[in-house]
């Protein structure tokens, strides 16, 4: 079935009971709405990443995202004040930056820093 708007307002629109048309487009949309929700990637704001880093502060969050090689946004909510990135993209983030993932990999990381380059 051609989902043909236009062709169809009537049914759709101005005749304000169930009819068949009505029926057969919120099948069809339904259908179609099942496929798009299973080839949705998996989006991740800064809050979802401060938990999975577990970070105690937003700032902590944003240090990181402030780096050159984190990846940009894919899409931007509320005016461009949330950010949404693409989970694949911070998992090679993570990987090439393992000791930000927890608390125990910074404090390593710090102690690391402070052996190896400060002294």
């Amino acid at each position: 079935m051609d989902l043909d708007f236009e062709s169809n307002k009537y049914d759709l629109f101005d005749d304000w009971h169930q009819n068949k048309t009505k029926q057969a487009f919120t099948q069809k949309l339904q259908q179609q709405a099942q496929i798009e929700k299973t080839e949705l990637p998996q989006l991740l704001s800064r809050e979802d990443l401060k938990i999975r880093w577990q970070m105690n502060s937003r700032q902590s969050v944003h240090q990181v995202a402030s780096k050159p090689d984190f990846p940009q946004p894919i899409f931007n909510f509320n005016h461009g004040k949330t950010p949404l990135y693409l989970e694949t993209e911070i998992q090679i983030f993570e990987i090439n930056h393992p000791w930000l993932i927890t608390p125990g990999a910074r404090l390593a990381y710090s102690h690391w820093i402070l052996d190896n380059v400060i002294d």
